[in-house]
């Protein structure tokens, strides 16, 4: 039997659809975004259908992938409602930095006080006395 080129079969066409399968394979493992891990595939079909004859194949070439997925993107949403307008409210919780949480409490005057979540402290409140630097 003969050899076939496979760089020279379907007029290069086979050569070509492999290549462009390694460069899509090769891009998604470089993505930082899938599982490093997770196994890729390239997979090539070459269907024949002989003529009833069996003097001649129609022949259909194909190629696919299987790729990583794009890794899932965790993250936390903070939600409550608001009381003065009865809307829900929804914001992103990171607290990559510590303190970087504050929350806003309204003491009995009315006023917005700060409140740091790491330390618990009233960041700025001009009615509070630091005891500590009265002596």
């Amino acid at each position: 039997m003969n050899h076939i080129n496979i760089e020279e079969f379907a007029g290069g066409a086979l050569s070509v659809q492999v290549n462009k399968a390694i460069e899509e394979v090769t891009e998604n493992i470089q993505d930082p975004n899938t599982d490093a891990q997770k196994a890729r595939r390239a997979t090539i079909t070459i269907e024949f259908r002989p003529s009833e004859a069996r003097d001649y194949a129609q022949t259909k070439i194909s190629m696919k992938t299987a790729l990583a997925p794009a890794a899932p993107i965790n993250t936390g949403l903070v939600m409550g409602k608001n009381l003065e307008t009865g809307e829900c409210e929804v914001y992103e919780y990171d607290n990559t930095i510590p303190g970087q949480m504050l929350m806003r409490v309204r003491d009995q005057s009315g006023e917005l006080d700060v409140v740091d979540t790491s330390t618990g402290e009233i960041v700025k409140n001009d009615n509070v006395i630091d005891l500590r630097s009265a002596r």
